[in-house]
């Protein structure tokens, strides 16, 4: 069987056709949204209401790995802390 280059044409523009007949149209884009510098203004004071409210620590987290710490009960392997060290070196390269 001898395929012609015009056969092959008639494919590729066959394709084309229903390619273009199947793609559903673009819907607009809509317009971007300006922001007040009031509002941006407002916005930041929020945040950092929120940031400063937040603890640095948690100290309630620490209390609990101290007690177990001092009754001997925290038990960690070296697998884990390999592996905490090797994903905290990874997320820092990626940064």
């Amino acid at each position: 069987m001898q395929i012609s280059l015009e056969e092959v044409r008639k494919v590729v523009a066959a394709y084309h056709q229903s390619r273009q007949a199947a793609t559903p149209p673009l819907e607009p884009v809509p317009e971007a949204v300006q922001v007040s510098e009031e509002e941006n203004l407002r916005l930041a004071q929020e945040i950092a209401r929120e940031l400063s409210a937040t603890p640095d620590i948690r100290t309630e987290r620490v209390a609990e790995l101290k007690r177990c710490f001092d009754m001997g009960e925290y038990s960690i392997s070296a697998e884990m802390v390999t592996s905490a060290i090797i994903r905290r070196m990874l997320a820092d390269r990626i940064r």
